[in-house]
């Protein structure tokens, strides 16, 4: 939960502020005016400094869920009275993905509170919301159903800062105060703060088990026989210590008519799952760890100890409710789709399957043994049931599936491309078939796709490469032609909502476009076909359904007929219905028969379903339902054949589906791997891949899985590295798979397609001197423009930080700098006296290494006067109390202003790593080119700012002398010299507005200039790699070398001197020698960051 700050007059932003603990926490604040609410600070209390500090932390977290759950409030319900804006100052549009998992939560608990107050009875009903934080759940019936309401009170419990925080917006707020006539407050400053007829607000630790009770009752006389109880816990027990939870448990259960509503995260298959590894590191990183987290059979025994009877404790997944058609019906399913597009399903599935929805019953009067009972505790009005499902976590476990022998998965030791939803592609050559693999496209760290990965055993293969695609493309299919290196990619999309008809025919190792499909289609099904023609055998695709742009799920089948197009095929027999997301395969590698299984309805739901089909002589489709045969064999397990995303792999084991996601619980490592010729499954032990977005193909030395993982809600994004899936993983090592390159696709190739530049629009390449010779044309390249990314979409900011990229964030809140940082403000806040130490520059560019401007000591008002007026100065803050010493910090050397400054919450690892935040002011002077060894994000306050940055690999071009992070050379306005040096760089260039952040890796080259107005911006610099790689000592401005630069010229000193005593052109022979191979050590280090260069290409 969070506590919530006054909201500066008339703000309508979102925003972040430093928290009381110094870091940067989102905080968000009613829509309506706060100017006025006093500050409220924490409690005293007598419990240890870390309990206070962790309690601090876990407000925090109410901060995301109460923002996310207005996007939903906002986007899904639309004609409904909205509650949750008046707890969020701005509405801030989530992903998709996080859309729908609170969507679900937030119908997981409506089901439950509208099940309790629609039950008849003459008792009178009280509903204790537990850690609620800013959650309008009490306005929620209040106002959109009040004919629920009646004889109810509502209770809201929580941190009492926090509850006097929301106190104060309920007072301020008058279509929420008018659904609470008579509110009192008892002007306490814990336990009971405030009353009326229907809502009770207590502030109240929940570790303080006696207060609570000691309030309720006296307020509420909640023990007395007369009174109905439903207690709410979403997402609030857990980060109490289990014991701590499990009192509350018991007290609850001590009542005599009580409920107990419990939302809160699981481990279906342990903390070593990826997504369950990267939720638990989430928690662990903003420092509230679910210490009370385990599976659902933990929390239900946990239940039974407490009191609970067992046959009044139902316990399920939100994965399972909603694939539940009593829970959410077709309908309702489909109806989402209709508000965003949306595709994220194995995500959504994987977070779902870490949720349960735990509701338990006790009255004193019941006979509980009686197990019947429960049903029609759940049917007891009209409202659906929750009656556990046949393998539901509640129930008993379900027996294994027969195994057959295990397989790990050692991850390969070369670096890779972060991608998932790719496409495997064959080699080029039938030479090259086993030596090489492409991995075509997908969704990247940042974009989708156009390039591809060669995957190779040996160094001396051509690279593969894709077509040349407009845009980068995800969900499409490459399918082998027979057992040739041609093949077809077919399909794919960019968006959910845009799909492709496109299709690609390589064929003897060139790309061309084929004939488009009757609709554009994505996560569709495709196979090769060999058809027994004459006079030779035709090699052909088969394609069965997928999903189009309006979101229309295909049930068609597809036939290629080469220069003829496709061709509708017709269906003979039993018609599976139609599906995207299925797995298909041939019976035998070049067959015209095979089996289709599972995939998903338009509705949502995963099907269960298996078919054969085989291609008749007439060109017709026989199909036939097998699946009763197949659940025949699996028995309880039938629902892990029945998979969504799935993949079916030939192996030399027979066929294996690997992965994807099944409807209603989740695959484990135990059976996510199912042998299709015995239905038994190969367990995966060890470390393992997220089968999710994953591409996998036979090859010498097992499978090798390429690309893969997943969004893991809000908790981060989690990458596979590649790996050998094996029975046999030191032998597979050995093989020594790994990632050779990266090929972007052939512009060429594309240009001579009609989808480039045509051939007159080509810059002329020479130019003609004046001495009538010719040289090459020194046009620069032209530069990449760096990406924005919104912060309003949410981003994984570490990701970023990860792959050593600039981007610029876009529609973030860095406070009211942005509007307050006039001249006159700037100088009655800071004092119009207060002398700076500012460069002062004869010229338009500062040159840092023949030092062409003085160093000039100004009154801080006329030094602002003056870069109004256009003279060409510049401040870089220093430390007011030891520049010479000490990095600056804009709180410590600016306090008077830095208050008006925030970090976006998103940016909050910058804050944890944070090494300096110079405030930077300039008139129209540009910056000398340099290259910092911090990472840094500048965020533009004032003005506006050109940039132009070179990747690290560009440096050599850059005119760096040794032991120098500046360089003398103009890249805004080039003379011949530096052309030359420039046209083999790779240059981004970035144009930031007042109120983006642009984020700057180390050691990228960069320099910068005002275009606008007088520029002031403020820079924080913060650490990136690991500390023992930074020279210790002093460190003022974030630019010295790290500690093996300074190791490494010290050595090469020494190794020069060791040549003192050899003639001069032996030590010379010698000295070069070492250094090429010095450099031919860089390049082979560097190849593996080759991104760089390829993201510029791509770009």
């Amino acid at each position: 939960m969070a506590s919530l700050e006054p909201e500066r007059p008339d703000s309508s932003e979102e925003s972040t502020r430093p928290g009381a603990n110094g870091t940067m926490v989102e905080t968000d604040s009613a829509q309506t005016s706060h100017e006025g609410t006093p500050a409220t600070t924490r409690e005293p209390s007598m419990s240890n400094p870390a309990k206070v500090k962790r309690d601090e932390f876990i407000m925090d977290t109410n901060n995301s869920s109460i923002v996310s759950k207005r996007s939903v409030e906002k986007l899904y319900y639309g004609n409904e009275p909205e509650y949750f804006r008046y707890f969020v100052s701005k509405f801030k549009r989530r992903s998709p993905l996080i859309n729908r998992g609170y969507w679900l939560r937030m119908k997981a608990i409506d089901h439950t509170v509208t099940r309790f107050l629609a039950e008849q009875s003459a008792k009178r009903k009280v509903v204790i919301n537990l850690g609620c934080g800013y959650d309008p759940l009490p306005f929620l019936y209040l106002g959109k159903h009040p004919e629920l309401c009646a004889n109810t009170t509502f209770v809201d419990v929580d941190y009492p800062v926090l509850m006097q925080n929301k106190l104060g917006i309920i007072d301020k707020t008058e279509p929420l105060r008018v659904l609470l006539p008579k509110l009192t407050k008892t002007g306490s400053e814990t336990g009971l703060l405030a009353s009326s007829d229907p809502y009770v607000a207590i502030g109240c630790d929940l570790y303080n088990i006696d207060m609570l009770r000691h309030v309720l009752q006296d307020h509420l006389r909640i023990e007395d026989s007369s009174v109905a109880i439903l207690f709410i816990g979403e997402v609030s027990l857990a980060y109490m210590e289990k014991e701590a939870t499990q009192a509350v448990l018991e007290w609850a259960a001590g009542l005599s008519d009580v409920r107990l509503c419990l939302l809160e995260q699981h481990l279906p298959d342990g903390p070593d799952h990826p997504f369950a590894r990267t939720m638990l590191s989430h928690f662990e990183k903003l420092r509230t760890p679910l210490n009370a987290i385990g599976t659902m059979s933990d929390m239900k025994q946990r239940f039974a100890d407490a009191g609970w009877p067992s046959a009044g404790t139902d316990i399920r997944s939100l994965w399972e409710l909603w694939s539940d058609p009593t829970f959410l019906t077709p309908e309702q399913r489909r109806s989402l789709d209709k508000v965003e597009p949306f595709d994220e399903w194995e995500e959504f599935a994987l977070f779902a399957s870490h949720y349960f929805l735990l509701i338990a019953e006790r009255k004193a009067d019941q006979d509980w043994s009686y197990r019947p009972y429960r049903a029609s505790l759940a049917g007891s009005t009209s409202r659906i049931s929750l009656v556990s499902a046949p393998g539901s976590g509640g129930d008993s476990p379900v027996p294994p599936v027969p195994q057959e022998q295990p397989l790990q998965a050692p991850e390969l030791p070369s670096s890779f491309v972060p991608r998932r939803f790719a496409a495997v592609v064959p080699a080029t050559s039938e030479i090259s078939e086993g030596e090489a693999v492409g991995l075509l496209g997908g969704l990247g760290s940042q974009e989708r796709l156009t390039d591809c990965d060669t995957y190779s055993r040996t160094e001396d293969l051509l690279p593969i490469s894709g077509p040349p695609m407009r845009s980068g493309i995800m969900g499409h299919q490459v399918t082998r032609l027979g057992g040739t290196s041609n093949c077809i990619m077919t399909g794919g999309r960019t968006s959910p909502d845009k799909a492709s008809a496109e299709c690609w025919l390589r064929q003897d190792g060139m790309w061309r476009r084929s004939q488009s499909l009757p609709e554009g289609r994505y996560r569709h099904s495709a196979v090769a076909l060999r058809l027994p023609t004459e006079p030779r055998p035709a090699h052909t695709v088969l394609l069965f359904g997928g999903k189009t742009s309006d979101g229309h799920v295909l049930d068609e089948w597809l036939l290629w007929m080469g220069e003829g197009g496709w061709r509708t095929i017709h269906v003979a027999g039993d018609a599976p219905p139609a599906r995207f997301g299925a797995a298909m395969i041939t019976d035998a590698r070049e067959g015209v028969s095979g089996v289709l299984i599972g995939g998903m309805t338009s509705a949502g739901r995963v099907l269960t379903d298996f078919w054969h089909w085989s291609l008749e002589a007439d060109m017709s489709l026989y199909c036939r339902n097998v699946t009763a045969r197949a659940a025949a064999v699996l028995r309880h397990n039938a629902n892990i054949l029945g998979r969504f995303g799935a993949q079916l792999v030939r192996t030399n084991r027979g066929i294996l589906m690997i992965g994807g996601v099944c409807g209603g619980r989740m695959l484990t490592s135990q059976d996510e791997i199912l042998n299709m010729k015995t239905l038994r499954t190969h367990p995966v032990e060890g470390k393992r891949p997220l089968f999710v977005g994953s591409s996998i193909t036979d090859v010498d030395g097992g499978l090798i899985v390429l690309g893969g993982g997943a969004t893991c809600f809000s908790f981060g994004t989690y990458w596979n590295k590649p790996s050998i899936l094996t029975d046999s993983p030191e032998a597979s090592l050995r093989c020594g798979w790994h990632l050779l390159t990266t090929q972007k696709p052939d512009a060429e190739m594309g240009m001579n397609m009609g989808m480039g530049t045509s051939q007159a629009e080509v810059p002329d390449r020479t130019v003609q001197q004046s001495n009538g010779h010719v040289e090459p044309n020194l046009r620069l390249p032209d530069p990449v423009h760096i990406p924005r990314r919104s912060l309003a979409q949410g981003i994984e900011f570490e990701q970023f930080v990860a792959e050593g990229r600039p981007v610029i964030f876009s529609e973030g809140d860095i406070g009211p700098c942005t509007a307050m940082w006039s001249n006159s403000y700037l100088k009655e806040s800071i004092g119009y006296e207060r002398k700076v130490v500012v460069h002062s520059s004869p010229s338009q560019k500062m040159d840092f290494k023949t030092k062409n401007f003085d160093y000039v000591t100004q009154d801080f008002g006329a030094f602002l006067d003056a870069c109004d007026g256009g003279e060409q100065l510049y401040l870089r803050a220093l430390s007011r109390d030891a520049p010479s010493d000490q990095p600056t910090n804009l709180a410590d050397d600016y306090p008077e202003i830095a208050a008006d400054f925030e970090l976006p919450g998103e940016l909050i690892h910058v804050v944890e790593n944070l090494h300096s935040s110079p405030l930077r002011i300039s008139g129209p002077v540009s910056m000398w080119l340099h290259y910092d060894v911090m990472a840094n994000v500048l965020c533009q306050v004032r003005g506006k700012k050109r940039l132009m940055l070179y990747p690290p690999s560009d440096v050599s071009h850059l005119g760096f002398t040794p032991g120098a992070s500046s360089s003398s050379m103009d890249v805004f306005n080039p003379d011949r010299p530096t052309r030359h040096s420039l046209v083999h760089t790779h240059p981004y260039e970035a144009n930031l507005e007042p109120g983006e952040i642009l984020f700057i890796p180390p050691m990228w080259v960069h320099t910068a200039a005002p275009t606008e107005g007088m520029s002031v911006a403020v820079n924080i610099f913060f650490r990136s790699l690991q500390n023992n790689s930074y020279a210790a000592g002093r460190d003022v401005y974030g630019n010295r070398d790290l500690a093996p630069y300074e190791r490494g010229r010290k050595d090469i000193a020494r190794i020069v001197k060791s040549f003192e005593d050899l003639p001069a052109d032996v030590a010379g022979f010698y000295l070069e020698r070492l250094g090429q191979e010095l450099l031919d050590q860089a390049k082979n280090i560097t190849s593996s960051s080759q991104l760089h260069t390829m993201y510029a290409e791509l770009s």
